[in-house]
């Protein structure tokens, strides 16, 4: 007896069945299967951010890896001085220039009151010989940026006495430095001093041209 239709369509759904069925996941898995790749997908993103990690790491390592300069002196300013700075090339640091000075008045009055009496006596008793306070007034013209040992030029010829309370005695203004043991003598001071080519700050700013207005 031949199966009839109902039979023959049952037994192709059952053999189509047998086939697929081991492709076919298992009910839990379908179930929280969603879930499963949501929980995982983290970690395998996250893996698979390692290596590019490793690979920053290395480029970054490059970058910023720095070969030692040579045993050279250091001629070439560091940069901003120098628009580069070239490798394996020692460069030195420069400290901004200061703006030149402008005038003595300020610093004289600031470091000369200890030497009133010596440039104002008449070279008898406590006039005869600056004292240690006085000698010591030298030092700042050396070591402020705000002024210069130039200043001292207005020491020697008599102009401090603008700031001072009496006039300078000029023989005293002369030996002023001398008996402080200054390290130039009396004569090469006097030469620079007296020097046209040399600009030595004024006592005071030289006041500015008035300015005339047409009507």
């Amino acid at each position: 007896m031949a199966p009839s239709y109902s039979n023959r369509t049952l037994l192709a759904l059952l053999v189509a069945f047998a086939v697929i069925a081991p492709s076919l996941p298992p009910l839990a898995a379908a179930r929280d299967g969603g879930a499963s790749k949501d929980a995982a997908a983290p970690a395998s993103s996250e893996a698979a951010a390692h290596p590019m990690g490793l690979f920053d790491n290395i480029i970054n390592g490059i970058i910023h890896f720095r070969l030692p300069d040579l045993p050279l002196p250091a001629i070439l300013p560091c940069p901003p001085a120098f628009p580069i700075k070239i490798p394996f090339i020692p460069c030195r640091n420069e400290t901004p220039s200061q703006p030149p000075v402008a005038e003595c008045r300020s610093s004289l009055a600031k470091y000369m009151a200890p030497c009133a009496g010596f440039l104002t006596g008449d070279g008898t008793g406590a006039s005869s010989s600056p004292s240690k306070n006085c000698c010591k007034a030298i030092d700042p013209f050396y070591q402020d940026d705000s002024t210069t040992p130039l200043c001292l030029c207005h020491v020697v010829n008599g102009d401090v006495g603008k700031i001072l309370p009496a006039p300078v005695n000029r023989t005293q203004a002369k030996a002023f430095l001398p008996q402080c043991h200054f390290e130039l003598p009396p004569e090469q001071v006097s030469k620079i001093c007296g020097d046209k080519t040399i600009k030595i700050p004024p006592m005071d700013v030289a006041s500015p041209p008035p300015t005339w207005r047409h009507h």
